[in-house]
């Protein structure tokens, strides 16, 4: 009776243990979506070089 218990124990511990991957596979997937629509719509921000680069790029 023990083993029998105890195996279904294991068997509802995996269940839980795929469903936990699933669900957070499933969140991943709709994250990295919302990022990368966000990636196309957003502008790209306009970086600021050094004052000493700009200096090179000037004496060139």
């Amino acid at each position: 009776m023990l083993k029998i218990g105890l195996f279904i124990l294991i068997v509802a511990c995996l269940a839980l243990l795929l469903g936990l991957l699933y669900i957070s596979f499933k969140m991943l997937r709709e994250t990295q979506q919302k990022q990368k629509e966000q990636n196309r719509t957003a502008a790209k921000p306009e970086y600021q070089l050094h004052p000493k680069l700009k200096q090179k790029q000037h004496k060139k």
